[in-house]
């Protein structure tokens, strides 16, 4: 049994924004916090000078990264969305006098917080796990070294967090089972993620189309002539789309956008990933282990709020976590682990829905062509369901409140 005081209060395993988020807000909070990473993050800089890996963070998240330590002047201000469709005559267009949302470059957050992380607790990196142990005071890590050694070391905390991603070797050890959504789509989707400079400035504006081959959205850089592109769409397309020349690509794009921007002056190199909703069976599988961000569930991207639902996730642990005291006690994170697979649901539901309406089997027929349009210009006529809608993207309404732990839970 390792001695008492190398026992950490938590040990987070996972240095992306949702892991090192959770890491600094329960060091913040007076807890002995061990950080373990597979690569340390460094900064990364594209031919057009981004990071391709973006987020959209819902305002009170870019606030709450931003005091743990990430730059908050590195991030773009999105003050207005038009969404539109290929189909149909219909837009919606959201505005917002401060921010909708902030885009940031995933590696300029992910490298801050690491620089935060370093003064304020324990890393183990490069190291991955090999082992879970859980005993009835705490849980221990195997972890070995990256590339793999035949060195190998330990690691006890009372709470274990698996913030280690769709992936999670963590979940993998703990038994977790995971439940895999089908795609609307015929077979698997495909998302591509690139970086494109652009004619005229985007104005702090965001494009979402849903185009003929699936969802495309433009996000505004700090760079007012660059944008960040994620295109989603079926796997024959995506690898078609991802082997094109760069010329061929823009004059897709372009089309694809119908020249929204005035047309497109380069790209960057394609990044394509699979896409698919996932969820955990369990957030909380042992007293001592708590599942979190992607490794809890992935969401579509076309709503950008994977990582806002992750650090949901975080600000919820972090309220729960002040009242001190064991953080592993058992029963302390049932509620959490209930409410917060309440929100995954939810947020899954609502992303099946806008897929099956734009790109499910029936969303070429004329009736569903004509409901989408109709419902879209009621919307945008429509000031308070437009400031509810905004309130939800925000982590705001009663879809994020389905998500928070009962009072007396948060209470300890």
């Amino acid at each position: 049994m390792a001695a008492t005081e190398n026992i950490h209060d938590a040990a987070v395993v996972g240095g992306g924004i949702v892991g090192l988020a959770a890491a600094l807000a329960l060091a913040s909070a007076g807890f002995r916090v061990a950080l373990v990473e597979r690569t340390p993050p460094t900064r990364v800089r594209g031919d057009l000078g981004f990071d391709i890996r973006t987020v959209a963070l819902t305002p009170d998240a870019a606030a709450f990264v931003s005091g743990l330590g990430a730059d908050p002047g590195a991030m773009a201000p999105v003050r207005r969305m038009r969404i539109w469709e290929f189909d149909g005559t219909a837009s919606l267009t959201f505005e917002h006098p401060c921010a909708l949302a902030r885009v940031a470059e995933n590696s300029d957050i992910t490298t801050s917080l690491w620089a935060a992380a370093e003064r304020r607790m324990d890393l183990f990196s490069p190291a991955s796990v090999v082992g879970v142990d859980a005993s009835p005071g705490h849980v221990t890590l195997t972890l070995e070294d990256v590339p793999a050694s035949e060195r190998r070391r330990n690691v006890s905390a009372r709470l274990l967090i698996a913030a280690d991603g769709e992936n999670s070797v963590v979940r993998a050890l703990s038994g977790v089972a995971v439940r895999r959504e089908p795609t609307p789509r015929q077979g698997m989707q495909r998302a591509l993620a690139t970086i494109a400079r652009i004619r005229r400035s985007h104005g702090d504006t965001a494009w979402q189309r849903f185009g003929a081959t699936g969802p495309v959205a433009l996000l505004p850089l700090t760079d007012e002539h660059h944008v960040a592109v994620i295109w989603s769409a079926s796997e024959s397309v995506s690898t078609r789309l991802a082997a094109l020349d760069d010329a061929a690509f823009i004059a897709a794009l372009a089309e694809e956008t119908e020249s929204v921007t005035d047309g497109f002056e380069a790209v960057d190199r394609r990044v394509s990933f699979p896409l698919q909703q996932t969820s955990a069976a369990d957030l909380n599988p042992l007293p001592r282990t708590l599942i979190i961000g992607d490794a809890a569930r992935t969401l579509h991207p076309l709503a950008g709020q994977g990582v806002n639902v992750g650090l949901e996730d975080v600000r919820a642990l972090a309220a729960q976590a002040v009242a001190g005291g064991d953080l592993g006690a058992a029963g302390r994170w049932r509620d959490f682990a209930r409410a917060r697979r309440v929100r995954s649901k939810a947020m899954m539901a609502a992303m099946r829905a806008l897929l099956t309406a734009y790109c499910g089997a029936s969303a070429a027929s004329p009736w569903m062509r004509l409901a989408r349009n109709a419902t879209i210009r009621r919307i945008d006529a429509s000031p308070n369901v437009k400031a509810h809608l905004i309130r939800e993207a925000f982590g705001l309404g009663p879809l994020a409140d389905f998500g928070e732990a009962p009072k007396s839970a948060k209470d300890g």
